[in-house]
C-alpha cells in the first residue's frame, strides 16, 4: 500500500497545499468564528485569546499548504515532507480521539477522526518511493 501511487506524488502535494489553502487556512485565518460556527464551536464572550489562536492556526496550515504546493515540485524534498504530513495528520487524529473521549467538541469535529485517518492511509498511497 505504501507508494502505490508514489508516481503522483507531486501531484497529490499540490492538490492537499491547494484544498488546505482554500477549506482551511484562509477561512479560518480571515474569519475564525464563522468558521468556528460553522464547525458547531460556541464563541466564548472573552473573544481576544480565541481570535489569536484561530488566526494562528490559519497561518500555521497557511505554511503547510504553501509548502506543500512548493513541494510539489522539489522530489527530493518530498520524503520529508511526506513525513511530515503524515505525522500532523497523525497528531489530528490523536487530537479528534482526546476530544471525543472527554466530550468537549462538537460532533463534527469527532467525524473527522475518520477523516484524518483516511487522509494519512491516502497520503501514505501517495508517498514518493525511489
Amino acid at each position: 500500500m505504501i507508494g502505490i501511487f508514489g508516481d503522483h506524488s507531486g501531484q497529490f502535494l499540490s492538490i492537499v497545499g491547494w484544498l488546505i489553502m482554500v477549506a482551511f487556512a484562509i477561512p479560518i485565518t480571515l474569519w475564525p468564528f464563522q468558521w468556528a460556527k460553522a464547525v458547531g464551536w460556541e464563541i466564548p464572550n472573552q473573544t481576544d485569546l480565541a481570535l489569536y489562536f484561530g488566526r494562528c492556526l490559519g497561518c500555521v496550515g497557511g505554511a503547510v499548504a504553501l509548502f506543500s504546493i512548493l513541494a510539489a515540485n522539489s522530489p527530493l524534498v518530498q520524503p520529508f515532507y511526506f513525513k511530515l504530513l503524515l505525522t500532523i495528520w497523525a497528531l489530528m487524529v490523536i487530537l479528534h480521539i482526546y476530544g471525543a473521549i472527554k466530550q468537549i467538541q462538537p460532533a463534527l469535529e469527532t467525524y473527522e477522526i475518520g477523516f484524518w485517518f483516511g487522509l494519512f492511509l491516502l497520503t501514505l498511497c501517495f508517498f514518493p518511493i525511489g
